[in-house]
């Protein structure tokens, strides 16, 4: 492999390895920094060196010839000298594996990253010294988001993230409070939360009550709690119990002056056991003369235990573990490839796969508003139905029928707004009106030497209350990319959109119009249907999903009227041909519906085969829980009686670009049950697969384990993967005998493991 071109080399402190130009001393650490520039990890060195912040690898990419991001990300995922992954991109070379490989490792470490090229300037010398080019910021901005990176704007803050975030003190939850014996420090620590938008919650007036008797008078039920100056060690821990019991935080920032309070190493060594039940992070901020304890601070300080000695520095930890945890729970949105909110509909998608193709086989890229118009209708996206005719008497007949007011337009499409050239006529009322109005679109189609002269009829919207611009656009690295903003005139005064990358579910497209001022607008001025605008967003991703082919789709604009219709007045769709069949055209894996499957065990039980998903975690560990301890011994090589939460996360919020688990799920009383789980893990740093296979005792002679594992390999051969292999216990006869039936031979033989192959193509 090559690392390059232009590549300022690599470090490996703790390996003595430097094979780099970087004149700067590399302290060995835990943070790995991955950059295309050479003067950025220059920067970044020396901004460490004064911090004392150490390396596990710094690496400079180059441009990107070979080895990229995702190679790098996937490597560095698999050490466990990397507790957090530092990156600095301009361009990237393979977008679906870098997204892939960020989804995967930021589900178990911090990943923090600066891209550069904001400004059109920037991604044109990006261009230029690469050799590659730049997609927009707004997608970058919206595809890091979805990989699960924290972005920053600075090196600076690059390396304050990876310092504060190398801990991994991620909490469990968005709900912070404060505990301090002085007032005012308690009162700049809650202004400092603000100003960095971490959540101070307030007491519940139950806890409130309880702790009246601990810290009366000096804070009421407020948060901060203030235990006073004369607060001792049980004063403290009396606090931090209750605090415990009720369950109330998920962080709590303990504020000890040091020259008035309790022994601080004492207190935290004792409530060290009772935050970690509490399944609660403690922030300890110690002021004042401090000794030794700096020194004491690193081996005091665990996952769930930091220690600070200034306000800002509490906060930051905060600010920044909040950030990682929030996008900890965004990476398990995964939407489905086929969206069953929108009713979906074989025979449409089939008939505008056929229109489109026909369009791109007669080289017409640049559909008419009409052939626009027929092909979003057929994903039940609302359109203003539009009529075509070529003489004023078919238009004053068609203007009978469905009644005035009406909206003429000129058919003509080669300009973005046919009222730049006054093609559109808006509230003709009257036979005369649109006489007036199809004379003068007469003249102004031979002033622009329009040779098929023809108008189209609307009828008129009126009542506008909202003119909204959504669709898609193609982004040149991360392909399609879902946009949402302000229509009509007022686009052209502020043109600014909000957007996120295919595919869409509920969740998403409501996160999207959150970003926008529609929410507000609908809440505070005047109220229309969100559900019904996320149901619009939702089709249009579908049709982008279904439909590698669409440069670009535009509903401009989709207008909202006093009675909440919404509706869109004009359509346009630019196409583009290309070999990439959906979605491999997609930045993100959706969620792969095309792989359930009902089928019928042994006795007769229904069974669904299918992919598992993040909201498959609690019937997940109930299944483990139950297993006896044979089983639980041939499945994880070990007598373990549950699962960790970090581990439950890893088992259910699995790639499916790269990896696949299938379980079979039950429903029994009312209630669905995993009774067995087939997954396919992908060892990217030796391409290599993996199969581990599962079922519960009650259900193992059923026919649920072949289910599993005949899907299995179906679900193989379709991605084109090669070869599988296992590891099976020796003394595991009936998984041995088991798998031999579908081709696996034992390949390598342990003391106790065996390692069998089974090959999906012809393999050496």
């Amino acid at each position: 492999r090559i690392l390059g071109f232009n590549s300022a080399g690599f470090t490996i402190p703790a390996a003595r390895i430097n094979l780099s130009l970087f004149n700067i001393p590399v302290a060995e650490g835990s943070l790995a920094l991955i950059s295309q520039s050479g003067a950025v990890i220059t920067s970044s060195l020396e901004f460490a060196r004064k911090r004392g912040i150490g390396f596990s690898h710094v690496v400079g990419l180059g441009t990107l010839n070979d080895i990229d991001f995702g190679d790098m990300i996937d490597y560095l995922g698999w050490s466990s000298r990397v507790s957090c992954i530092l990156l600095y991109i301009e361009n990237l070379k393979d977008v679906k594996k870098f997204m892939s490989a960020c989804r995967s490792v930021a589900m178990i470490k911090p990943i923090v990253a600066i891209r550069a090229g904001k400004s059109e300037l920037g991604r044109q010398v990006i261009a230029k010294h690469t050799g590659r080019p730049a997609g927009e910021d707004r997608v970058y901005d919206t595809a890091l988001r979805r990989a699960g990176i924290i972005r920053v704007s600075s090196v600076d803050e690059l390396l304050e993230a990876g310092d504060y975030l190398v801990k991994n003190n991620v909490p469990s939850g968005r709900k912070f409070g404060i505990i301090t014996n002085s007032g005012g420090l308690g009162v700049m620590a809650v202004d400092a939360l603000a100003r960095k938008n971490v959540p101070i919650t307030m007491l519940s007036s139950e806890l409130g009550n309880k702790l009246q008797k601990f810290i009366a008078p000096y804070s009421g039920s407020l948060d901060p709690i203030c235990v006073a100056a004369d607060a001792d060690a049980d004063r403290y821990q009396k606090v931090l119990e209750l605090i415990f019991a009720a369950r109330e935080f998920t962080t709590i920032i303990v504020i000890v002056v040091l020259n008035r309070g309790p022994d601080p190493v004492k207190l935290l060594k004792a409530m060290r056991q009772p935050a970690a039940a509490a399944k609660i992070n403690l922030v300890y901020v110690w002021i004042g003369d401090q000794g030794d304890l700096h020194q004491q601070a690193a081996d005091l300080s665990d996952r769930k235990t930091r220690i600070c000695f200034t306000i800002e520095d509490a906060v930051l930890s905060c600010h920044y573990a909040l950030r990682y945890f929030e996008k900890l729970a965004k990476l398990v949105l995964t939407p489905h490839r086929y969206n069953l909110e929108v009713t979906y509909d074989q025979i449409s998608l089939q008939q505008a796969r056929k229109l489109v193709q026909g369009y791109l086989v007669k080289n017409i890229v640049s559909l008419s508003s009409q052939s626009a118009r027929e092909v979003i209708a057929l994903y039940g996206l609302p359109v203003n139905s539009s009529f075509k005719v070529t003489s004023f008497s078919a238009a004053r007949n068609l203007c009978a029928e469905m009644g005035y007011p009406v909206v003429m337009k000129l058919d003509y499409d080669k300009v973005n707004y046919k009222s730049d050239i006054a093609g559109v006529l808006l509230n003709l009322r009257s036979d005369e009106a649109l006489q007036k109005g199809f004379a003068k679109m007469h003249q102004i189609a031979e002033e622009i030497a329009l040779d098929d002269f023809a108008i189209t009829i609307e009828k008129m919207i009126e009542g506008v209350d909202y003119e909204i611009n959504l669709g898609s656009h193609y982004d040149i690295e991360f392909g399609p990319y879902i946009f949402i903003g302000v229509g009509g005139i007022q686009a052209r005064i502020d043109p600014s959109e909000e957007v996120i990358l295919p595919p869409l579910d509920r969740t998403l497209a409501r996160k999207l119009i959150d970003r926008t001022k529609l929410s507000r607008l609908s809440q505070q001025i005047r109220p229309f249907d969100l559900n019904e605008l996320e149901n619009i967003l939702i089709r249009i991703s579908q049709l982008v999903v279904d439909f590698p082919e669409i440069e670009t789709l535009a509903l401009d604009p989709l207008i909202i009227s006093d009675s909440s219709r919404m509706v869109a007045v004009d359509v346009k769709i630019n196409l583009k041909p290309t070999a990439l069949i959906s979605p491999a055209h997609l930045a993100t894996t959706p969620y792969p519906n095309q792989y359930e499957f009902h089928e019928t065990l042994k006795g007769g039980t229904p069974v669904l085969i299918r992919p598992i998903k993040p909201d498959d975690a609690a019937a997940h560990q109930e299944m483990v829980a139950g297993f006896s301890p044979q089983t639980r011994y041939f499945r994880f090589f070990s007598l373990r009686e549950e699962i960790t939460p970090e581990q439950l996360a890893r088992f259910t919020q699995i790639d499916y670009e790269r990896e696949i688990a299938v379980i079979a799920e039950i429903e029994k009383n009312g209630e669905k049950i995993s009774i067995g789980v087939n997954r396919l893990l992908y060892y990217p740093h030796i391409d290599e697969y993996e199969f581990a296979i599962v079922v519960t005792d009650e259900w193992q002679q059923s026919g649920a384990g072949y289910l599993l594992m005949d899907k299995l390999i179906h679900i193989a051969k379709d991605r084109g993967i090669k070869e599988i292999f296992g590891l099976v216990m020796r003394n595991n006869a009936n998984m041995m005998n088991f798998i031999k039936k579908f081709g696996f031979k034992v390949v390598e033989r342990e003391i106790d493991v065996c390692r069998v192959r089974l090959c999906l193509v012809d393999c050496q």
